[in-house]
């Protein structure tokens, strides 16, 4: 492990993809990093704007290196991202989306933790949201996915499984993690996305760290690949669009979708532990939130006097297993 920041070399990350709007903030703010990265490395996965000329033109002024490859075939976003890793020849790697905006404290602070930590593979921090003009909305991203203090808490007390099973809350552009873990990424099953993947891995070793700062700015627009929960506005504004029973309609569809994909990701991740020598323990919590998605998949399948039936014995894994809590059994008896 590296014992100062003077030895220890940071790669930056980042996929593009038609993002000439927002890409030039995002580069100005990783050019004001008072720990500059000593390289960037950009996959380019088939813009048809502006986007490479922007990065040619940063590449030229920046005073780091600037590696930009554009895929002849588009590999999709986690694919993409797994390339530009692959592609990065630092100790520490630290993704950047395209669309977003690092403060510039955000790399100094995370060398710091990984050389006070020898035992941390992988550091993430909490950000501000921000509208599409870049500016602050009032919320945080950890308050957005209601990682609160009592989770942060239990998150950092032995607990991070626990949390994750419950909702990721780890995002690629506020994460940054050893080069050595980049094997863990190969082995990423096609249901889950690169950093929600390799937090759990990292948390599964009991190697990841959360911290409270706030390090970075999460744009929340339309054409994001990955956003956050919607908010109450946004969850009114339907309902007043649309009426109760469209937006009813509407939800359930969402949820049934989420429970399908989560039911696929946990499936996945059960037979990729089963060979390891994962505790017992944490094996059979994986297995119990799978079993938790395809349960609130076939309910949603059901008329509502059906799942009552299906569902009530099982109150306790909606406190184990949702980021809603009890309020999710509510809302899957009701949908």
């Amino acid at each position: 492990m590296h014992s100062s920041l003077s030895d220890l070399r940071i790669s930056v990350a980042m996929c593009t993809y038609n993002g000439e709007r927002y890409l030039p903030q995002q580069l100005d703010s990783i050019a004001r990093q008072e720990l500059a990265p000593d390289e960037l490395v950009v996959c380019d996965d088939g813009s048809i704007d502006g986007t490479v000329s922007l990065l040619e033109s940063f590449a030229a002024a920046a005073s780091f290196p600037v590696r930009i490859t554009c895929n002849p075939v588009n590999l999709g976003y986690s694919q993409n991202f797994l390339q530009a890793a692959e592609l990065c020849s630092g100790d520490i790697l630290a993704f950047a989306d395209q669309d977003d905006v690092w403060y510039p404290r955000k790399l100094a602070r995370l060398a710091e933790t990984f050389v006070a930590d020898p035992g941390a593979e992988g550091v993430f921090s909490d950000g501000d949201l921000l509208d599409e003009n870049g500016e602050l909305v009032g919320r945080t991203l950890w308050e957005s996915f209601r990682f609160h203090a009592a989770y942060q808490s239990r998150f950092r007390s032995g607990g991070a499984v626990e949390e994750l099973l419950r909702r990721n809350v780890v995002t690629g552009m506020a994460f940054a993690f050893r080069a050595s873990c980049r094997s863990l990424l190969r082995a990423m099953p096609a249901s889950w996305i690169h950093d929600g993947w390799l937090a759990m891995l990292l948390a599964l070793r009991g190697s990841l760290r959360a911290l409270p700062e706030r390090l970075v700015g999460y744009r929340v627009h339309g054409t994001q690949q990955v956003g956050t929960p919607p908010t109450m506005h946004r969850k009114l504004r339907r309902l007043k669009e649309g009426g109760l029973a469209e937006y009813r309609t509407h939800v359930r569809d969402l949820n049934l979708d989420e429970y399908h994909r989560l039911a696929r990701m946990f499936d996945e991740l059960a037979g990729y532990l089963a060979d390891a020598s994962t505790d017992p323990l944490i094996a059979a919590k994986i297995r119990a939130k799978a079993t938790h998605t395809h349960r609130g998949e076939r309910a949603l399948g059901l008329g509502r006097a059906r799942r009552w039936p299906l569902l009530l014995p099982h109150v306790a894994d909606y406190g184990r297993y949702s980021p809603n809590g009890l309020r999710g059994l509510v809302r899957d008896l009701l949908l």
